[in-house]
């Protein structure tokens, strides 16, 4: 499994060299940024529904925050690391246009962030559901392309930022369902 996984980032970080690609990868990368996202999207949806806004932005926020904290642990865990070390120490070179963070690998912090915020995002207005996954995908991407990660950590941060959004999205609609059978 780990060979493959070595393979397909490869195969995926040589086929995204070339400087339209990099460029592009390095601006969607920072969508995996919390306080990018932040800065992005909360104006955004609060000037596009207040009512929304006020239900699901704190919930969200701490959703992904909590998973967040997850991923972390699990990268001191697993202590898997970085595609540069890998490779380097095979002898051979990656493509590695920015510079390679200092933490671990596994699971992807950026992809973790960027599903996790999608995934929440697409749970509340589903008719953007598939704006918002591509761009989370595409942030998963940009971790391999630019040479920071491997297929399984993008996996990894998928999952968990998917799994705790679809969570925390739910248990704030029973609550919020609570407060309204309250009144």
């Amino acid at each position: 499994m780990i060979e493959l996984d070595l393979q397909l980032f490869s195969i995926i970080n040589r086929s995204c060299d070339g400087p339209l690609a990099t460029t592009a990868f390095t601006w969607l990368t920072h969508l995996g940024n919390g306080v990018v996202l932040a800065v992005l999207i909360l104006p955004l949806w609060y000037l596009r529904n207040k009512q929304q806004f006020k239900h699901h932005a704190l919930p969200m926020v701490l959703t992904v925050a909590l998973s967040g904290l997850v991923v972390n642990l699990l990268k001191i865990a697993v202590d898997r690391p970085r595609p540069p070390a890998v490779f380097a120490e095979r002898g051979t070179k990656i493509h590695l246009p920015i510079e390679n963070p200092p933490d671990r690998s596994f699971p992807s912090g950026h992809t973790q962030t960027a599903f996790g915020a999608a995934v929440y995002l697409a749970c509340v207005m589903p008719w953007l559901s598939p704006l918002f996954l591509v761009l989370a995908g595409l942030v998963g991407l940009s971790r391999i392309a630019l040479g920071v990660h491997f297929p399984l950590d993008v996996i990894g941060g998928m999952v968990f930022g998917s799994v705790f959004s679809v969570l925390g999205y739910r248990y704030n609609m029973r609550r919020l369902t609570r407060q309204a059978h309250r009144r």
